[in-house]
């Protein structure tokens, strides 16, 4: 029971540390395949808990029910880093220990929202269970509503034994807001007698008007550690769902040091409508009603980057972005979790706007000034 103990308090203090310390963001599982978790590393304003939970049956007359649970827990630090730890309760890793602790650092040197052509992250691990030191280095490209991954993989010790190596790639494809599809594959370079290419599928939704995502999923992987994401075990399917559970400290303390963006001559000029930026890529509303001289108020009080965008040229569909004759284009920029945006509408008509991150995922608005 020691190593079990010790695992269990092991994450509980990181939780701990870190929901006091700095908090960060969940991932959509919209934005990755079951078994690869992409170039993510969150952004200030929440802590990370997420739940993968898997099931398979032993089958003949006792059809027992076995269940792998993989917690993760972490949280973003500055310069597009993230740490945490993912707690395997039913590894098949090592003979006779059954609780793998995974303690990572993960690093985005090279973001394509910063310009560079694909993503990359290095990830850094150590597996208790094997007691190894575990790497990976991940490339993400996202074209349209297409997302693609490839992954390489090295081990100082897989499963307790020699150094190791795997490699694969995934995707994941949006239908819509809250649905995409998604698959990978990864293999070992060199493989041993019962280990299999590690594969899963799954269906990814996001909950409407929260800030929670479910995939239910498949694989022959039963825990989402480096380690164990890389074996298979031949002959054997595991059904399961991920949760993910964004914990924002930001929307209980110091919302009033919220940044705000304020477009000129703010000051004085009433409020007219607030919308609101979510986790789901939308504005709530979508449609405001305003006087000439109010304000539009946009809130992002969600866990994503988005942006307030009514420049024509800038748009990717020509109906995304629409001004009436006089009025000047703005932008809000980069809005972080936690800022606010204010723009005074003085000339009356009708504004469609966008968001830049987000506009081939449906983000667009509109302002109607009489």
């Amino acid at each position: 029971m020691r190593p079990s103990i010790r695992a269990v308090t092991g994450v509980a203090a990181f939780g701990a540390l870190w929901f006091a310390a700095s908090p960060a963001v969940a991932q959509s599982v919209l934005d990755h395949p079951p078994d690869i978790l992409g170039t993510w590393t969150g952004a200030p304003g929440t802590l990370i808990f997420d739940l993968t939970h898997r099931f398979t049956t032993t089958g003949g007359s006792a059809n027992k029910v076995l269940n792998s649970p993989t917690f993760l827990l972490g949280a973003p630090l500055p310069w597009r880093l993230m740490a945490g730890a993912r707690y395997a309760t039913n590894s098949l890793l090592v003979t006779g220990h059954p609780n793998a602790v995974e303690y990572f650092v993960r690093w985005v040197p090279l973001p394509e929202s910063s310009g560079a052509p694909v993503d990359v992250a290095i990830h850094g691990a150590y597996n208790d269970a094997s007691r190894s030191w575990d790497g990976e280095a991940t490339v993400e490209r996202r074209l349209g509503r297409l997302q693609l991954f490839g992954v390489g993989r090295a081990f100082s010790a897989f499963r307790r034994g020699d150094a190791a190596a795997a490699a694969g790639g995934g995707a994941t494809l949006r239908l819509g807001p809250f649905v995409a599809l998604a698959a990978d594959a990864v293999s070992l370079v060199q493989r041993g007698p019962g280990e299999d290419i590690a594969w899963s599928a799954g269906l990814q939704l996001a909950i409407p008007y929260t800030p929670h995502t479910l995939s239910i999923n498949v694989s022959n992987a039963n825990t989402t550690t480096l380690e164990g994401a890389s074996v298979g075990i031949p002959g054997i399917e595991r059904w399961g769902f991920e949760f993910t559970i964004p914990i924002g400290l930001s929307r209980f303390v110091n919302r009033g040091s919220s940044a705000v963006v304020a477009s000129p001559e703010t000051a004085g000029s009433p409020i007219g409508a607030e919308v609101h930026l979510t986790d789901h890529e939308r504005y709530v509303p979508d449609t405001v009603r305003i006087r000439a001289g109010q304000s539009v108020l946009w809130i992002n009080g969600s866990n994503l980057v988005h942006t307030v965008t009514d420049v024509p040229a800038d748009a990717a569909h020509a109906g995304d972005a629409e001004l009436p004759a006089g009025a000047m284009p703005f932008d809000s920029g980069d809005l972080k979790p936690g800022m606010v945006f204010e723009y005074v509408f003085r000339v009356p008509g009708v504004y469609r706007y966008f968001c830049t991150p987000h506009e081939e995922d449906g983000m667009t608005g509109t302002v109607i000034v009489e």
